[in-house]
């Protein structure tokens, strides 16, 4: 390469060097069984999904979280098209994907937030979130100036009405690919500790028959809305926009999450499922007891 270019060796590793620190070349070293392909081949059988990505599971519950969130970064680093704008969610999991995203994975992209935000400061912050997607993408944001959860449907009907709140909503819902983590119904819940709902609103959705969020959204075993009440005061995309994206990608690492993933899967609220393994084999199992409809 050297001789073709005219450099000397000298010159060759100082502009790779370069081009490592500016993110423009990756070397990575790609274990063979970094993906189980055939939990995947038999997920997307199994499910209907258009395409699953699985990972393998560890006994650390932060380390299996930090490589599925890897994966679902690559995934949409790989995407064949680069969306022209991304529609995504926060939490933890998000956090993850978008450090651990590559540098310069698309250029111009604009990220979009999906639903509200946080009443204070917590884990899974959407503004570092959809600010380091952005960024790597050399694009732009935009962002949802509103609470996820909000004290009446009155308040939550109104803020939806106001341009700006609006305006981001219908990009969001046009969004080329909109990505998702799966949220579980614990009291350990970003949104109880960032103050969008309270441990008596968690008591309740438990009541009802919750198993997880899915962009805000609490859903049943059925992947329907459980608690209309609650979902009037959600200031974000609704379920069935969801359930209507071009692409729709759900994230979702640990026992916590198998309920939720099974129920967003069953009624069709993501494309492709990205999770570790024993995610995979519990939908897998759930899949045979009781096939999708």
């Amino acid at each position: 390469m050297g001789e073709r270019l005219h450099l000397t060796r000298w010159q060759v590793g100082r502009l790779l060097k370069e081009a490592l620190a500016k993110g423009i070349v990756r070397i990575e070293i790609v274990h063979p069984r970094a993906r189980s392909h055939t939990l995947e081949t038999d997920l997307v059988e199994r499910t209907g999904l258009r395409e699953a990505i699985v990972v393998p599971s560890d006994t650390d519950p932060a380390t299996t979280r930090q490589a599925v969130a890897q994966a679902a970064a690559d995934y949409l680093a790989d995407l064949t098209t680069t969306p022209r704008t991304l529609a995504v969610s926060w939490g933890q999991t998000m956090s993850e994907l978008a450090r651990a995203i590559a540098p310069s994975w698309a250029d111009g992209v604009t990220v979009v937030q999906a639903n509200g935000g946080l009443s204070r400061p917590g884990p899974g912050d959407p503004a570092a979130i959809i600010t380091t997607l952005a960024r790597q993408a050399r694009g732009s944001t935009l962002f949802l100036p509103a609470p996820a959860v909000v004290e009446s449907p009155e308040l939550a009907a109104a803020l939806l009405r106001e341009p700006s709140i609006a305006e981001v909503t219908g990009v969001a819902r046009g969004a080329d690919v909109l990505l998702f983590s799966l949220g579980a119904v614990t009291q350990e819940s970003v949104l109880v500790q960032s103050g969008c709902l309270s441990l008596a609103d968690v008591t309740h959705l438990l009541a009802e028959g919750a198993v997880g969020d899915a962009v805000g959204r609490f859903i049943g075993a059925d992947g329907a809305i459980v608690c209309p009440h609650i979902d009037a005061r959600s200031v974000g995309l609704q379920l069935a926009d969801v359930a209507a994206a071009r692409l729709a990608i759900a994230v979702a690492a640990g026992s916590a999450k198998h309920a939720v993933a099974e129920a967003c899967v069953r009624r069709g609220l993501c494309h492709v499922l990205v999770t570790d393994e024993d995610t995979a084999v519990e939908l897998g199992r759930r899949f045979i007891a009781a096939p999708i409809s």
